[in-house]
């Protein structure tokens, strides 16, 4: 059996067969902890503006292989997937009926491209970069949707327990419907639909920022609706305050991953996912940054209103530490308001302004209308006068009041929660770690909430 090195090897070997290649200065570093990662070699660098990774689009893996190339799909064309769909259509065997292909979301065929890949194992074009992926068997150690019951019960009373009861009801609606388009013999297991699900979620990017002249290809979705496994791309670690670039050649439709920074010997080279929290990087990845003298990444998600979304893209941030601590990179990346830390009233310094905001406008929305002033009252403050305080002492209290009272029920909800510490697997490890900080992060926003300004 190929160890990881080995595959990791051959997959490289297989992009440079076709025109791609790893930087020679990085190599694909595996351990227990990072499982896979890019590490700079012993007496090497790598320079600002250097590609990490340089990959050609013929071999990402996504919708596009779907219906480039398909007999029903004459409009959409891409000279490099449509090649690679061919090959793997060959004969017009393996091509998806045009019905399944019209009436499924595009992101689910994605997912069924994939799963089609994997069922073909070594006749598959794309076999030495499914054997590097995490596979099936170990699906219920990838993220927390699909965690077994007993481990997801640790996560109970959090953010993410209500995300994932929503991503699971979604998962199942999804498979079933594509199911009723497709043959019930075909080996599209639900199963292998969860982890396709899986990896398309944890390793995947958007097209838009991949595919050029997206606009030329005549898609029948849009260019976003979708996401793109890039073989390879995907080893990069996460870091919120790494400098990368992705850039993609329109003539030799080469994909580069391109360093901000220099990287010297022996550190890890990070990829950038975008400003995303502990609690999306958990549901996302399955993983989260720990807390650190330099950073953190520790927020909770906030909702204001109901929706069935089964993300935190709609929600309100809540910071471990004030949103304006340069520690707080993601909190700060979302601010409306400026930098000026002085400016910000003590009771709201961990709150997002955007949460603030849409309470003194409803608190003053609802004075105006019982004064008979109507739905054409507006308020003259500011944003910053708002974060500042510096608006009418009753309303900053209700403010106050409203924001204490719902953080203070959500703290109550978590510690209601009684969880073991000891003798715990992965999962439950990097759960208690999540919870842990969830509370830690209550409880310095309500902290700041009690307190005066004046103090």
């Amino acid at each position: 059996m190929a160890t990881p090195q080995e595959r990791y090897d051959a997959l490289i070997k297989w992009l440079e067969e076709a025109g791609g290649c790893l930087h020679p200065s990085v190599e694909v570093y595996h351990d227990a902890v990072t499982k896979g990662s890019f590490r700079v070699k012993e007496g090497c660098a790598v320079n600002q503006g250097e590609s990490v990774v340089t990959l050609p689009i013929a071999r990402s893996l996504s919708y596009l292989n779907a219906i480039c190339g398909h007999p029903d799909f004459p409009a959409v064309k891409h000279r490099q997937i449509q090649e690679a769909a061919n090959r793997t259509n060959k004969d017009g065997h393996g091509w998806f009926p045009a019905e399944f292909l019209r009436e499924t979301p595009p992101h689910v065929v994605g997912r069924f491209v994939l799963m089609r890949e994997y069922l073909l194992g070594s006749e598959s074009a794309w076999w030495p970069y499914l054997r590097t992926l995490p596979q099936p068997e170990h699906v219920a150690g990838m993220l927390p949707a699909l965690w077994p019951a007993d481990d997801l019960e640790f996560l109970v009373g959090t953010n993410a327990y209500v995300a994932v009861q929503e991503i699971k009801s979604t998962l199942k609606r999804e498979y079933k419907q594509a199911m009723k388009l497709l043959p019930s013999d075909s080996g599209y297991t639900r199963p292998l639909y969860l982890w396709a699900y899986a990896i398309f979620t944890s390793r995947s990017f958007r097209p838009s920022l991949i595919v050029p002249d997206a606009e030329a290809l005549a898609l029948p979705c849009e260019i976003d609706d979708f996401s793109v496994l890039l073989p390879l791309y995907d080893v990069g670690n996460h870091s919120p305050v790494a400098r990368t670039a992705w850039r993609t050649d329109r003539e030799t439709l080469l994909c580069r991953l391109i360093s901000g920074q220099t990287c010297e010997s022996g550190s890890q080279v990070f990829n950038n996912y975008g400003m995303k929290t502990n609690a999306e990087l958990l549901l996302g990845y399955g993983f989260i940054l720990p807390e650190e003298e330099y950073l953190h990444n520790d927020y909770v998600h906030v909702r204001t209103k109901a929706t069935d979304d089964d993300d935190l893209a709609g929600t309100h941030l809540v910071s471990l530490r004030p949103m304006t601590d340069p520690t707080s990179v993601v909190g700060r990346s979302k601010r409306l308001t400026s930098d000026d830390c002085a400016g910000v009233a003590t009771q709201f310094a961990h709150i997002q302004d955007s949460l603030v905001t849409s309470l003194y406008e409803a608190i003053t929305r609802a004075a105006a209308a019982a004064a008979g002033e109507g739905e054409d009252f507006q308020d003259s403050a500011t944003m910053d006068d708002i974060m500042a305080g510096r608006i009418a002492p009753p309303v900053k209290e209700r403010i106050v009041q409203a924001l204490g009272s719902k953080l203070a029920q959500d703290l109550d909800v978590l510690e209601e929660v009684e969880v073991p510490t000891e003798g715990l697997n992965a999962n439950q490890q990097l759960a208690v770690r999540y919870r842990e900080q969830c509370v830690k992060t209550l409880e310095n926003a309500l902290r700041c909430l009690a307190s005066d300004d004046d103090d």
